[in-house]
């Protein structure tokens, strides 16, 4: 079974070049996939191997929160990237011109611009009118299209990273706010207790003040009506007296008509017969009139001696009430309210009406002691004229009885006469007096009536404004009350966060979501993510180049009576153990040089055996089948597997053609198979894999046998081939 294999390998020991051959044939997958994967080994980990700019433009801002503070966010990005190996790239700090000269140049690969409004736009955010900071990195795709591809990486995590700090401030600052909006409602909660209480006592009190003013109002009531009654006394009283001032003057006109007819009677007795009966009647006249005015002075002084009195004593009533209720309550009032216009004004009133009470009061008494003066002065007058009218009228009697008597009587009656007209005038003058002190005392009264009318009238809007004011301090009581307590409940339910707490509340708010990558079976660099494409792409072509050194088939050995199918095996034993040598070289080249590890060390060398053989079962059938052409045909075959076997991006993200014909390629199995052996994946793809290539395989080599089996049949064709590679 071996005897033609190891034929076809022994021509290769016959000379140094057919030895070189072999070497050949087993290291150039290895130095193959070797050089690809150590090209690719890393990149991402050596990105601070790339130059790139950092031009800082920012002009810096006033801190939100301390005004002596400036905020240079630009001047910390800075100082983050610059010198920082996991930043991304190899930062640098140049001005705009040179950085700019630099990316032209391709001396930079990537420049990242922190505009001039870069500070000022991030401590906007905790104003009134937010603006988003920007950055700018720009790359130039002429010099790598994967650097501008990792720039827009690089420039996501810079703007996470700044995200997630001037979020930390901004919250950090609400936390803070918390705190002072605590402060301030517990201090509002005081507060509001304290108008609580305050309102309490303006209750009460207005309380005393509305029982005050309605005690007021009642007494101004009482004390309108006691004038009124006073000023009808004292309009009585005036209207009596100028009746009585009249009635004197009258009285004193016939006086002195009757001294001026005793005076005649005096100068001739002669004629005192004659006129006695005129004298008598005159007389009793007089005496008539003179009783008639002493009866009416008598009524009028004795009607108004008692009003007078008793508005002397309606004043007291009134001014002790108001001495006693109102002054004291006013005067507690000032004491507890003494900023209150509203009470000075009514103890300002309180005493004007005192004063008018006094006045009124003073004028009273006085109009009382001079009525009374009068009183006794005309009652001594009037009973001394009285007496002597009687005693006129009792010698005119006697006159008219005896006119003997008249002469001698005469001068009696002339001396009576005179000072009858003395005391008639006298009269009118007491009566004309008492006139003017009963107007003065109607004026009194009309003025303190007016005053005390205004008074009421004050006090019942003050009992109103009172009643209102109690209803109101009632309210504002309740609603401090109801203040305090809601206030007093709010505070509970606003949080205060101490120093520590708020750096870690803070933190947690500016990144809420921590996102963390669960990899499983994860490969530790990107080259041995790409191992599996690049290792099964390097047999592939290991398979070409072994059979463009080994015949594909022993063509010797079709003349002979083998078997087709022995002749197939023959040509297939030489490559696939080239196969198997290839990928021990690969393997340890990848070991010792690229520190290549895999989750299953033995199933993956086995798997890459098999990937191996299956391949070069492949490409065995190609030649053997289509010669020279046949090795087009494989170099086509590579080339439409690149695009489907998934080896770099998934096969989904291909175009449908290669999702199509992804299955039916074994270069497909072979990366899928080596993805889940060096990755420590599902080994159900493993065996799935294993199978198809095993399929694969086997169906190659039959064809080959069939191959074999027509080539025995020499044809035109092959003497004269159409093409040759």
């Amino acid at each position: 079974m071996f005897s033609l294999p190891w034929l076809e390998l022994s021509r290769f020991r016959r000379h140094t070049i057919t030895r070189l051959a072999m070497v050949v044939i087993i290291v150039i997958p290895a130095i193959y996939a070797g050089l690809y994967l150590a090209s690719n080994w890393n990149p991402t980990g050596n990105l601070d191997k790339l130059q790139a700019a950092v031009v800082n433009l920012d002009r810096g801002a006033d801190s939100p929160t301390d005004d002596d503070e400036r905020v240079e966010a630009g001047d910390e990005l800075v100082d983050n990237i610059t010198g920082n190996s996991d930043s991304g790239f190899n930062w640098h700090e140049t001005s705009l011109a040179e950085a700019n000269q630099g990316l032209a140049d391709g001396r930079y690969f990537a420049i990242l611009e922190i505009p001039a409004n870069f500070s000022s736009s991030i401590v906007s955010t905790g104003g009134d009118d937010p603006q988003q900071a920007d950055l700018t990195l720009r790359s130039d795709d002429a010099h790598s299209f994967i650097v501008g591809q990792l720039s827009g990486t690089v420039l996501r995590e810079i703007a996470d990273a700044l995200d997630a700090t001037v979020t930390a401030d901004y919250v950090s600052q609400v936390y803070v706010g918390f705190n002072t909006i605590h402060d301030s409602v517990a201090e509002a909660a005081d507060g509001a207790a304290q108008v609580s209480d305050g309102a309490d006592q303006l209750a009460a009190g207005a309380v005393q003040l509305d029982d005050g003013a309605t005690q007021l109002d009642e007494g101004t009531t009482t004390l309108v009506d006691g004038l009124v009654e006073l000023d009808d006394g004292a309009r009585q009283l005036d209207t009596g007296a100028a009746e009585l001032s009249s009635g004197a003057s009258e009285l004193s006109t016939g006086i002195s008509t009757a001294r001026s007819g005793s005076e005649t009677l005096a100068d001739g007795a002669a004629q005192v017969a004659d006129g006695t009966a005129t004298l008598a009647a005159t007389a009793d006249t007089a005496t008539a009139r003179a009783n008639e005015v002493k009866d009416r002075a008598d009524e009028l002084v004795a009607n108004a001696q008692p009003q007078l009195e008793q508005a002397g004593d309606d004043f007291d009533q009134v001014a002790d009430r108001i001495d006693e209720r109102l002054a004291d309550r006013i005067a507690q009032l000032r004491e507890d309210y003494p900023d209150d216009e509203n009470v000075a004004q009514l103890a300002n009133e309180l005493t004007a009406v005192q004063d008018d009470l006094g006045t009124a009061r003073t004028r009273a008494d006085a109009a009382a002691a001079q009525a009374q003066n009068l009183q006794q002065r005309l009652a001594s007058a009037s009973d001394q004229v009285i007496s002597q009218v009687n005693e006129a009228d009792a010698q005119i009697d006697r006159l008219n009885d005896g006119a003997q008597q008249v002469s001698t009587g005469a001068d009696t009656l002339a001396s009576g006469m005179v000072t009858l007209d003395t005391g008639g005038r006298q009269l009118v003058d007491g009566a004309a007096t008492l006139s003017t002190g009963t107007g003065q005392l109607v004026e009194g009264t009309g003025t303190a009536l007016s005053g005390a009318r205004e008074l009421s009238t004050g006090a019942g809007q003050l009992a109103e404004g009172t009643g209102e004011a109690v209803d109101g301090s009632q309210e504002l009581a309740d609603g401090a009350s109801e203040l305090a307590e809601r206030l007093s409940a709010g505070l509970e339910d606003i949080p205060t966060y101490s120093a520590d707490d708020r750096e870690e509340r803070s933190s947690v708010v500016a990144t809420p979501i921590d996102a963390q990558q669960d990899r499983m079976n994860e490969v530790s660099v990107y080259g041995e993510g790409l191992a599996p494409f690049f290792i099964t792409l390097s047999l592939w072509i290991g398979g070409m180049i072994t059979f463009m050194v080994i015949n594909a088939i022993p063509y010797r050995a079709l003349a002979s009576t083998t078997g087709s199918g022995r002749v197939a095996w023959a040509g297939y034993v030489p490559g696939a153990l080239f196969g198997i040598g290839q990928v021990i070289v690969l393997y340890g080249v990848l070991v010792f040089a690229l520190d290549f590890t895999a989750g299953v060390w033995l199933g993956t060398i086995a798997f890459s055996i098999l990937i191996a053989v299956s391949f070069h079962a492949i490409h065995q059938l190609c030649i053997a089948a289509l010669g020279g052409v046949g090795r087009l045909v494989a170099l086509v075959l590579l080339m439409v597997q690149i695009g489907a076997a998934g080896g770099t991006y998934p096969v989904e993200t291909a175009p449908a053609f290669f999702q199509a014909i992804s299955p039916w390629l074994p270069m497909t199995h072979g990366v899928s198979g080596l993805r889940a052996l060096i990755a420590g994946g599902d080994l159900a793809t493993v065996w799935q894999s294993v199978g198809a290539l095993v399929l694969t395989m086997v169906l190659a080599l039959a064809a080959t046998t069939l191959v074999c089996a027509r080539k025995r049949t020499v044809s035109m064709t092959r003497l004269h081939p159409s093409l040759s590679l």
